[in-house]
């Protein structure tokens, strides 16, 4: 997180080690676990080739009522959640987890400091995943606007062009500390606020007090009537209950001129860019009596050793996770050579079969974010369905001697 004495940018970078990276005979990745046929991609990416037009909806403002009027964001979130996007970046700089928001199934508009220095876009939206292309963005206002690579189904956004108040009931909607998706609400208690961060002066900010947290930036900050008053951008760490969110009518201007006239950014070329740390998310689920509480405990523990220490740069703990004959001729620094764009997430075992006593199948499902120089028929993600043949050690230790195709296929394109 990039944070200034008493503010902060609040895209999630979360604690822990994380997933792990793709395998595939025939990449040009070297030191990878030899998968034994060749991967095929049973899907293409399609490039998206217009841009629509955002829309703009107004609000009504009248005189105010003699009672506050009954809300509903429940409502408001049931109707809305669905186009409210969570955006994972494979960085140069702070990888982190982010929120944006559909204003069209191809366009997601989300704050600069979520995607900037990125070498992947990763677009997810429930099981949807895709990668995107920024396509505009300002560090001075932190507004950024980036095109999926595929359509994205869900509900499309619309801007307020009615003017924000003190008092009016707001909520947001997104991914605080990279968690599941979340609604939060409180008001605005503030307008026309300016705050410095790393060293560029913001004006013109809406002030609330909704909870905000790392993860929720970019994300859209709601008016009781479901339009988008603005996008949460930053939050003082010195105080409680204070947030800024970037107002609508800016957002909305810039959105429209960068959907008009497109500028593709080029992905940022760095030696170790990596994705966001997070939590191992490896989810044990063999078939009962099939493989032992001890052996599935200790595979799993191997599993975060290689994929964690690929994501979180620690390639000398992945490498000592291979089995002897799998580690490559080059050594360490061959291994890491091709996995160093790699960052690999949703991590579940969907099955396990012994062997004999010391070897067991294991199936491990997963997505991939790489430079497409580094994935599969130039992918930048992929989903991917393996089987890794586990060996026990003499010391009691499990390590990865290969994968197999599951069911003949291994992978297929976000």
């Amino acid at each position: 997180m990039k944070v200034m004495p008493g503010l902060a940018l609040i895209a999630a970078l979360l604690l822990g080690v994380g997933a792990c990276a793709h395998l595939t005979a025939g990449s040009p990745a070297a030191g990878r676990v030899v998968v034994s046929s060749t991967s095929v991609s049973t899907s293409s990416r399609a490039a998206a080739t217009t841009i629509p037009t955002i829309p703009v909806v107004t609000r009504t403002v009248t005189a105010a009522p003699t009672t506050a009027p009954t809300l509903d964001f429940a409502t408001i979130y049931k109707n809305e959640q669905s186009g409210v996007i969570r955006i994972e970046t494979v960085s140069c700089t702070d990888s982190g987890v982010g929120t944006g928001f559909l204003l069209s199934p191809t366009l997601i508009a989300t704050v600069d400091h979520v995607v900037a220095d990125s070498a992947v876009v990763s677009l997810i939206n429930g099981t949807q995943r895709t990668t995107g292309t920024v396509i505009g963005s300002d560090p001075s206002t932190d507004l950024a606007l980036v095109r999926a690579d595929q359509p994205i189904d869900g509900y499309q956004f619309h801007f307020s062009t009615g003017a924000a108040n003190v008092g009016d009931p707001v909520a947001a909607i997104g991914f605080p500390i990279g968690g599941p998706i979340t609604l939060t609400h409180g008001d605005i208690s503030g307008l026309d606020r300016q705050i410095t961060v790393n060293g560029r002066a913001r004006t013109g900010l809406l002030e609330t007090d909704t909870p905000l947290n790392p993860g929720n930036s970019g994300g859209p900050l709601l008016a009781s009537d479901g339009s988008v008053v603005g996008l949460v951008d930053a939050l003082a760490t010195n105080a409680n209950g204070i947030g800024f969110a970037i107002p609508a009518g800016q957002a909305s201007a810039a959105d429209r001129q960068w959907a008009a006239t497109p500028t593709a950014q080029a992905p940022a070329s760095c030696q170790n860019p990596l994705g966001p740390s997070q939590q191992p998310s490896i989810v044990p689920a063999p078939p009962p009596g099939s493989v032992s509480s001890a052996q599935l405990g200790g595979i799993v523990a191997t599993f975060n050793l290689y994929f964690g220490g690929i994501d979180s740069g620690d390639y000398a703990a992945a490498y000592s996770a291979l089995a002897p004959d799998q580690q490559s001729p080059g050594g360490e620094p061959g291994f890491e050579k091709g996995l160093h764009t790699s960052y690999d997430s949703n991590i579940n075992i969907i099955g396990a079969r012994i062997v004999d006593a010391t070897t067991v199948d294991v199936d491990l499902t997963f997505n991939s974010l790489q430079t497409a120089a580094n994935g599969p028929d130039g992918d930048t993600c992929d989903n991917w369905t393996l089987v890794f043949r586990m060996v026990q050690q003499d010391d009691g230790t499990w390590r990865m001697d290969g994968a197999q195709p599951y069911n003949g296929s291994t992978h297929t394109s976000c």
